[in-house]
């Protein structure tokens, strides 16, 4: 019971961790540059989507 509430509660740390992350660094490309902020949220969506789908590539397993 102990360890999933453990394992819970870090997931929701490292979700928040991970949208205050990018959500600071987008921020500060905004107040540099429209262009830059822009293209700062871009990738960040971009990675964003790929480490979405990075866990069920890895669970197929290989050839």
């Amino acid at each position: 019971m102990t360890i999933k509430l453990v394992k819970y509660i870090w997931k929701i740390l490292d979700l928040l961790l991970y949208i205050l992350g990018f959500g600071c660094i987008v921020g500060a490309l905004f107040l540099w540059n429209l262009i830059a902020g822009w293209s700062g949220l871009g990738i960040s969506l971009i990675l964003t989507g790929l480490l979405i789908d990075l866990p069920s590539i890895s669970q197929r397993g290989g050839d």
